[in-house]
């Protein structure tokens, strides 16, 4: 999963396009370790609630970095079904990215989960909770529901999306068109990336999060919105938003990448 620098203000810790490797190493040596069948987390909050996350195996007496997550803490929690591990194949074996469905299955959403290994097996048809972030590259704040409908009616040539997204609508465009049984194999676009959704829902809730770093200028907005699978909360800077004000009340319509922590609900798994 790539490291959000622009959605969490983390630009502090990159330099000449690069993340800083001795930044990097000072929140590897302050992480707190969790075990996962063989494997290890090593994970550091940053005073934002922004959460690097380091995925490692031991290798004799050393340890290897396989990759890095950028995730966010908060409260929004769904319990969803995996169904599809739709991992890439070029993945080191601590990443994970998955298509769920409800309990109800009126709705799919492709998800990064983050510190997967801490799962147990899963059976076909368990559900498992996750705490859920969503971290948008393209988004629209609108005053309403009815102004998001009429601009993309009005320009659905050079809108920014492909589609109209029903209410509270989360949609992996991308999974959908490359494993739909319905649609011819010539129109499937295999090379498409299945971790993309869409999303739309009318904002709950708005907090500006606490700077990581004294050095940053600014930090990030977390809004929170309604989907039909709960509440998820939406990470990015003011500047990434097109359109009104992001407060309570309005409505956003993005694409962007999911996050899902699923060390929840005691599998937190916390080395002493």
């Amino acid at each position: 999963m790539p490291v959000f620098v622009r959605n969490l203000a983390l630009e502090y810790l990159v330099e000449d396009g690069v993340l800083e490797s001795e930044k990097m190493l000072a929140m590897y040596g302050k992480a707190k370790w969790r075990h996962a069948h063989g494997a290890f987390y090593l994970n550091h909050t940053l005073p934002s609630g922004v959460e690097f996350i380091f995925r490692a195996i031991k290798e004799g007496e050393e340890v290897r970095i396989l990759g890095t997550d950028t995730h966010l803490a908060g409260r929004c929690m769904w319990n969803a079904i995996p169904f599809f591990n739709a991992t890439p194949k070029e993945a080191d074996d601590l990443s994970a990215v998955v298509a769920c469905t409800n309990q109800a299955q009126d709705g799919v959403f492709v998800t990064h989960l983050v510190n997967a290994a801490v799962l147990p097996e899963l059976q076909e048809g368990n559900s498992i909770a996750m705490q859920v972030v969503a971290f948008p590259f393209a988004l629209e704040v609108y005053a309403s529901r009815e102004d998001y409908e009429r601009a993309y009616a009005n320009n659905p040539e050079t809108s920014n999306f492909p589609m109209l997204l029903t209410d509270k609508r989360v949609f992996p465009l991308n999974f959908m068109l490359k494993h739909d049984p319905d649609l011819p194999e010539e129109k499937r676009n295999r090379n498409l990336p299945d971790d993309i959704v869409l999303v739309c829902g009318p904002v709950l809730a708005v907090r500006k999060a606490p700077k990581s770093d004294e050095t940053q200028e600014a930090s990030f907005v977390v809004a929170t919105i309604a989907t039909q699978f709960g509440h998820l909360d939406v990470a990015f800077t003011g500047d990434m938003a097109l359109g009104v004000p992001c407060v309570k009340g309005t409505y956003v319509a993005f694409s962007g990448m999911l996050s899902a922590d699923v060390a929840v609900e005691g599998l937190e798994n916390w080395l002493e």
